[in-house]
């Protein structure tokens, strides 16, 4: 890294992870002298979404705002493989429902070999109801009768996103017969996708990345989630994800970067990046109002060839896969143990699959609307956004394993669901600079992580808001928060030519000043003039204005309570805006009831035989908030459990 960055000269721009460069389509070009048209709504046009199990970009990444210029979207806006516009958010529900017990009775028709199909489930929640008082997703099918084939394995695994892959894999290794089907045409995994949380691998003893201990960080993503998630599964993650990564990459050819702005040596396309290190001098997660803890790593250009590594592997240990196949339902004996599935593929030929053990690697229900609204009506002001699509051109991730899982017998867990909704801000990211509603008003501690950034819009006037900085800002980063999200490093002009790898890729935390000047929506010589673009009433915006700067020359935010090492006046000209749009829903967290072996359990808490979930089919890690405290964690814990799935189910079978 160049000595000057290193010294803390400069400052850097985590907007966004390179891999799931996410942004928010939005009807507005950037403001020119004369006008500023924005449309503040930012909610966009159609449905589209993917069945991953694990899409976080990084952890993932919001929909942010696009910048326009002579017709095109800025480089800042749309880069690396954006597919299709974001859903449309439904009308918003406000309020949770609270949770309770009802039951949902499947069929239980007479199948092969004397097998029952279906079963029993009970719902986790209140909602929506049919007329009998059970949601109709609840309610099992009944059981194919048109059976065209049948198949055997030991293992049969159900999703082949990043969390059934590594089950394929592990139960494969294990020397069982191993099936695999995936309802898209060709892989289950978002490409986009690249941030890996996970702890003390090989990569990060080799660059000397320690993180902190399991009780700072497991007791500080518990507090994040309002200790509703199990810690005993963080506890395996912690102790178990950095050799699973390490198990992950076998053979795969790659090239390491030794710090986030080290450019590549290499012609290899395929380059694993650390995040944010090394770490911002003199940052100290114990000071931090929402903690970071340094430590994750990145593939790059994204874990498109890391996945296909593994599936090769699982492969070559005999698995067999079968794309563009859909599971219906799961089959059941008369002691209620899962014995295996029916599967339908895009020529709606059935085949029914006999297994001795079953892992359910969906994904997640956010293209479900009934489910959704069912378990997080308030989170429907936020539309998924995924393009993938099942063989039939359908959206994925309609939480077909929740719902196969239930009417097995298993049980949802209780909420609040957590969907991952993280803005990753505008052109300095999410650092925390005054922040500005639709009426002009300032409204929170702006010292707050993406996610939280999409908590507090949801209650401002729009869903959205004005990031307010001056020409001051490129001295002002090195002062902000780190992480994922933020900006850090300010890259001068005749400094470019050193940073050549991560300039090139997008919101890896440097940015320089036309990068900045091509991002912002507004810029102006006068707060009046600022106040015309963004179309807020001056004289609030000035009133505000005034009264923060007040606060930042008293070194006390006495309105809100932000950290004082963040207070920078807005008085230098000229003028900076960043328009910050409704985040999107990358996925929703919330799955079936497990135990610490990934047995889903019953009513009364017992084990279904034959039973296994993974990766966002299953609950126990997220609830409440998606927690941004470890990037990449929904990524690095599919993995971690995914695996474990299958090694439990394989010694099962």
């Amino acid at each position: 890294m160049n000595e000057e960055l290193q010294a803390g000269k400069f400052g850097i721009l985590e907007n966004q992870n390179e891999q799931a460069s996410f942004c928010q389509q939005a009807n507005q070009e950037n403001c020119t002298e004369n006008d500023c048209q924005a449309d503040h709504d930012c909610r966009a046009d159609s449905v589209a979404n993917g069945s991953d199990d694990n899409r976080e970009n990084h952890d993932g990444c919001d929909l942010q705002t696009a910048n326009v210029s002579s017709g095109s979207v800025s480089r800042r806006a749309f880069v690396g493989g954006l597919g299709a516009a974001a859903a449309v958010a439904a009308a918003s529900l406000i309020g949770c429902a609270p949770q309770s017990s009802g039951s949902a009775t499947g069929a239980n028709s007479a199948t092969n070999g004397g097998a029952s199909t279906g079963g029993t489930g009970t719902a986790a929640t209140t909602g929506t109801s049919g007329a009998s008082g059970t949601p109709s997703f609840l309610v099992a099918p009944k059981a194919p009768t048109n059976i065209s084939e049948t198949l055997d394995c030991d293992v049969l695994v159900i999703g082949l996103g990043l969390a059934g892959v590594a089950a394929l894999r592990e139960a494969a290794e294990a020397g069982k017969n191993v099936i695999g089907v995936e309802k898209q045409p060709e892989r289950g995994w978002v490409s986009m996708a690249g941030d890996f949380g996970v702890v003390d691998c090989q990569i990060q003893k080799d660059l000397g990345i320690k993180w902190a201990s399991k009780a700072d960080i497991v007791n500080q993503l518990q507090k994040d989630m309002t200790y509703r998630t199990n810690p005993a599964l963080l506890n395996y993650w912690y102790d178990h994800s950095g050799a699973d990564f390490d198990w992950f990459l076998e053979g795969a050819s790659y090239e390491v970067l030794p710090s986030t702005a080290a450019n590549k040596t290499t012609e290899n396309p395929n380059y694993i990046r650390p995040k944010c290190f090394p770490a911002l001098e003199g940052y100290d997660w114990r000071e931090e109002y929402y903690p970071y803890f340094h430590g994750t790593v990145t593939t790059n250009p994204n874990m498109d060839w890391a996945c296909i590594n593994c599936l090769d592997i699982a492969e070559a240990a005999g698995a067999k896969t079968y794309y563009g196949t859909s599971a219906e339902l799961l089959i059941t004996d008369s002691s209620g143990a899962v014995t295996g599935a029916y599967v339908r593929n895009a020529d709606d030929k059935v085949t029914q699959i006999n297994a001795k053990a079953v892992v359910l690697s969906c994904g997640d229900y956010g293209n479900n609307q009934e489910m959704r609204d069912y378990y997080v009506p308030w989170a429907n002001e936020f539309a998924c956004f995924y393009t993938q699509m099942d063989s039939k051109g359908k959206p994925a991730d309609t939480g077909d394993g929740h719902l196969m899982g239930i009417w097995a017998g298993g049980q949802m867990e209780l909420g609040p669901h957590a969907p991952m909704t993280h803005h990753m801000g505008g052109a300095l990211g999410v650092d925390a600079f005054l922040q500005l509603n639709m009426e002009g008003k300032r409204f929170m501690n702006e010292d707050i992580p993406g996610q939280n950034i999409a908590d507090q819009l949801s209650r401002q006037p729009g869903g959205t808001s004005w990031q307010i900085f001056d020409s001051k800002w490129p001295e002002q980063l090195l002062s902000q928060p780190t992480g994922h999200g933020y900006v850090n490093y300010f890259v001068p002009d005749d400094k470019i030519a050193d940073y050549e790898t991560v300039l090139a890729g997008f919101g890896l935390g440097y940015t320089t000043k036309a990068m900045v000047e091509d991002g912002v929506t507004c810029k102006a010589d006068t707060l009046d003039e600022l106040a015309a673009k963004m179309s807020l009433p001056a004289d609030v915006v000035k009133a505000e204005i005034a009264r923060y700067n007040e606060l930042c020359a008293k070194g006390s935010d006495d309105d809100f309570g932000k950290d004082s090492r963040r207070l920078y006046p807005v008085v230098e000209p000229p003028y900076y805006a960043c328009f910050f749009g409704n985040a999107g829903m990358l996925v929703l967290m919330g799955g079936l009831k497990t135990d610490l072996d990934l047995h889903v359990l019953d009513a009364d808490g017992a084990s279904i035989k034959g039973l296994y979930a993974a990766g966002n089919t299953a609950g126990g890690r997220f609830l409440v908030e998606y927690p941004v405290t470890v990037a990449g964690i929904s990524l690095g814990s599919a993995l971690c459990f995914g695996r474990l799935a299958g090694k439990n189910a394989a010694a099962e079978a």
